[in-house]
Order: structure tokens, then sequence, then C-alpha cells
């Protein structure tokens, strides 16, 4: 965030879903309590108990803190309420939005977190990417500035084996609004699982955010681009890997993503499966244009991809960027990620993220 905001103009929505109507097996102990973990956070820094929206699904023995924020349902109806109804009446200096819960990323490639009224044959989730397209435009002209804190897995859909399809709802639309800004940090990139601790009744990406928010105590909001760096760093060596975006519709109406440098097998890549990549990504029909190719690079780390030669046509400037990730710690991790959104839910996606797995498989016993 760019500017100073003040605690008393702040709002947020606080999500914690550990129950289902789809029963006992989705249960998931933490999110209720690191709902509130994260409410008596905000109202420690100064925000009152009249802005935080708190919407619970909690398991029986929740813990976190005593809170005087009262909490509410989070069922579809009650989160569609706060989101298209009491919101858009709302003006601030800031929006905070945290979700935690069970999540997907859909066949089209966006990430779905499920609501506590989500049952086995009608799974009813929020639509993430649409929401925060959603948040962009003249649906939500109170807050110009937010922040989105999301702990969820982001499994393939197509890896569950769901029997039926997932139920789509879009939010309203809206005509898009200049000068918005919204940071966003996930708990895990697309395909991954989040980390979560029944025992603690957390989840790690939870944790790790809290204590990181708990060091924070300069200027409103944190400086969320060094939180984002130091949440990521925490799970450097593991196979969660969080993820931030950073929408600013100043700067072109651009996401930037930022991966962590993840420590991988110590012998590099070889030279037979870089060629087997870049014949991959040659064969993609959006890899093959220009501009498609420099919105991937626009996604990887400014120091990566600054250093990437760029050449004219398409097969030699896709192997200059192969090569260049190659010798960057996380490089090629960054890179699959970044084209995997680009055309997300197609056939060449599956084949990226079967290289991935034999070539990119985090290191054991780290």
């Amino acid at each position: 965030m760019t500017a100073a905001a003040r605690p008393d103009r702040t709002h947020a929505v606080v999500v914690g879903v550990e129950r289902h109507a789809a029963g006992p097996s989705w249960d998931l102990p933490g999110p209720a309590a690191d709902a509130r973990r994260f409410t008596a956070w905000l109202r420690g820094r100064g925000v009152p108990a009249a802005h935080i929206h708190l919407l619970l699904a909690a398991l029986p023995g929740a813990g976190g803190p005593d809170t005087d924020v009262a909490a509410g349902g989070a069922d579809r109806e009650a989160v569609q309420r706060v989101l298209t109804r009491r919101l858009p009446t709302l003006e601030g200096d800031l929006l905070w939005v945290i979700w935690g819960g069970h999540g997907v990323t859909d066949p089209q490639g966006h990430r779905r977190l499920f609501y506590a009224d989500a049952a086995a044959d009608d799974k009813r989730n929020l639509d993430l990417d649409a929401w925060l397209t959603a948040f962009t435009t003249d649906l939500l002209p109170g807050f110009r500035r937010q922040i989105w804190l999301v702990d969820s897995c982001q499994t393939f859909v197509e890896d569950l084996g769901f029997a039926r399809s997932l139920p789509a709802e879009l939010p309203p639309g809206g005509h898009r609004l200049p000068d918005r800004e919204q940071f966003v940090l996930l708990a895990s990139g697309p395909g991954r699982r989040a980390v979560n601790d029944p025992a603690r009744q957390t989840g790690a990406f939870s944790r790790a955010t809290l204590a990181a928010l708990e060091a924070s105590d300069g200027p409103w909001p944190p400086d969320m681009s060094a939180l984002a760096r130091t949440v990521i760093d925490n799970f450097a060596d593991g196979e969660q890997r969080p993820t931030s975006l950073w929408y600013r519709s100043w700067a072109s109406d651009v996401r930037h993503l930022t991966f962590p440098a993840a420590r991988r097998r110590e012998e590099p890549v070889p030279d037979a499966a870089l060629g087997e990549l870049v014949d991959l990504l040659a064969g993609w029909p959006g890899m093959n244009d220009r501009d498609q190719r420099q919105l991937v690079l626009g996604m990887l780390p400014a120091d990566l991809s600054g250093a990437i030669p760029r050449l004219g046509a398409p097969r030699p400037d896709i192997i200059s960027i192969v090569r260049t990730c190659r010798r960057h710690p996380g490089g090629l991790a960054a890179l699959v990620e970044a084209v995997a959104l680009v055309e997300p839910g197609s056939l060449e996606q599956r084949a990226l993220k079967e290289w991935a797995a034999r070539w990119l498989a985090p290191e054991q016993g780290a």
C-alpha cells in the first residue's frame, strides 16, 4: 500500500469456515480460531468493532481469543449479504478481506472458496477471482484500497474426483474504476495444498501471517510487500508455496505475482528436461504471441524478468526465458505457475503440471 490510512476508517470482513453441510468428512479445525485471532489483531490496531464483519462456521470447541465483535454465519446467504448489500453502502480508507477454509482451483483457473452450506450434491462456493475483479468496479465504490488474505488449498478440482461440477455464481457486474489497489496474499499456488494444524487449531499460513502482522507496529496499514516476503520465506523449504498478487488499476491493469524461491533438488534440471519444457511452451498458441509472453514475464519477480534477454522470434525468445529462469533460484517454478495462470484448465496446462512434478519436486526432508 502506497499511502497511510487510518484504523478508525478501516473496515474488515473476516471469514472462518470449519464445518460444512457436506458433513464431518469436510471438517477443518482451525479457520474459526484463526478468524478470531485476526479479529483480535485488527481490534488491537484500533479498527472499530462495528467496522468488522466476523462470519464463522465453527466446530464445537473452536479456540481463538474472545473479542467484542459479534459473529454471524458463514453460509452463502450471510456472506453474500455482507459483500453485495452491506459493503457497497460503506466508505473508508481501507478494506481487509480475510478468509480461511476449504478451497479448490476450477478448470478455468479460478480459485473457489466453499461456504458453510456447501453440501456433497451442492458445493456452494465463492469465485474468488471474480470477486477480486468485481471489487475494482463501482460495485464497491467506497474502498479504493483493499488487502485480501486467503488461507485455503488451491487443489485442482479435477484431482478431487468430485462427482458433480461446481456451481458457478458470478458477482454483479460493474464499471471499472480508476485508482483501485488490491494486495492479495494466498496460502498456496494453483494445484497446491495449504497445511492445517488441527491440534493447534490454525493454518500454517495464518500462523505465519499473524506473526508477521503482530511484528509490524509501524504505519497503518503494514508494508504488505515486506510482510509477503517474510511470510513466503517461511515456506521456502516446503511444498506449500504462498503467492502474492498486487493489482493497481493505474499501472495498466496488471497483476504482479510473487513466488518463493523454494529449495529444489541439488542437481540442476538436465538439458533434456529443459528442452522438453521449451518444446512444451513453444507448442502453446498463447506462448507464440509476444504480448502473451510479456504478460507471463510481468508476473515473474522483477529481478528475474529484468535479467531475461528478449529475442524476436517465439522459439528463441522462449529458449532465452527458460534458460534464464533455470539459473535463478525458484525461477523455473515461478515460470511454470505464471504460464499456468495465463492458460488455465487446458491439456497443455496438465502436461506442464506433469513436467513440473517430474523435475521440480520439492526436496525431501528439508
